[in-house]
Order: structure tokens, then C-alpha cells, then sequence
């Protein structure tokens, strides 16, 4: 299978290596559909941490996230018990209104077994209210853009 190229062009990059746990498995020992995604999403939050941010944020107004507006998976090729991989995040779109990330994985080989997309919002969670989206402040626009406050790789 060809390597997955991004839509738009790649404003930062971020890779981590990941073994996939017996927990992510199913009884065939196969990585389950949702512990895929949760590679993705962990990928994601070492990457905001590289960043020196969190998936949870604080401010003098109070907590803010960020949501997803949409994910999509795409499993090339069954990963097993075991099994190291890569994860790479692309960071491809930060608006004010929404930040996009598209993933590659790729096995000890180096070939593309799987990907996919996140779009997601800044919200504000008040206490006494739903959350509501909010433009993207512009120091996580800033971190999410720059240099990395750490080692931008991390291995799990």
C-alpha cells in the first residue's frame, strides 16, 4: 500500500512508538477498532504535552477541551499482541475554530498499516452551562505551531 500523504500541508509533526498491550486486543489476539483510535488519541495528548499543553485546559475563565468534531479510522492491515508500531501525528489545519491531525501507523517495517483524521474544537466546560465552542487562544495556536517545549518523540 502506498504511504498515506497528508491533505494539507503539514504544519508540525509528532511521532511516537507504541506496543499494542494484550488489552487492546480481542480474543484473537487482533487490536480492537476502539484501542485503535485510542492510539490515536494518545498520540495526540503526548503531542499537545510536547507542546506544554493538555487535553484539559485551565485559564482564569475556567476549564476548556478539545471535543472531537469528527474521527476517522482506517485499518490497512491487523495489528497484534505485541506488535511495536509507530504512530506519527500531522498537525495540518489550526483555524481559530478547529485544529486538524491526520495520523500514519506504520509497523517495524516501516510500512502504512492504518491512519486517520481528527478535527476537533476548543469548548469551554462551565459548571452551570453545556460547553460551548470558543475561537482557539491564540497561546495554544502559538504552542501548537512552534518548536516543541520537549523531546517530540515519546515510546509507550
Amino acid at each position: 500500500m502506498p504511504e498515506t500523504q497528508p491533505t494539507k500541508p503539514i504544519i508540525a509533526r509528532f511521532r511516537m512508538d507504541r506496543r499494542i498491550r494484550f488489552v487492546d486486543t480481542d480474543a484473537s489476539e487482533l487490536i480492537h477498532t476502539s484501542a485503535f483510535v485510542r492510539l490515536l488519541e494518545e498520540t495526540e495528548y503526548e503531542f499537545l504535552r510536547s507542546r506544554g499543553l493538555s487535553v484539559i485546559l485551565s485559564d482564569e475563565k475556567g476549564l476548556m477541551g478539545f471535543p472531537r468534531l469528527s474521527a476517522n479510522v482506517t485499518m490497512n492491515k491487523p495489528l497484534s499482541f505485541d506488535e511495536l508500531v509507530t504512530i506519527e501525528l500531522q498537525l495540518i489545519n489550526v483555524d481559530g475554530k478547529m485544529v486538524e491531525y491526520e495520523f500514519v501507523v506504520t509497523d517495524k517495517a516501516n510500512a502504512t498499516v492504518g491512519g486517520g483524521n481528527f478535527r476537533v474544537a476548543v469548548c469551554r466546560f462551565p459548571a452551570d452551562a453545556p460547553p460551548y465552542a470558543v475561537l482557539t487562544p491564540e497561546y495554544v495556536i502559538e504552542a501548537l505551531t512552534s518548536a516543541p517545549s520537549t523531546a517530540p518523540d515519546a515510546t509507550n
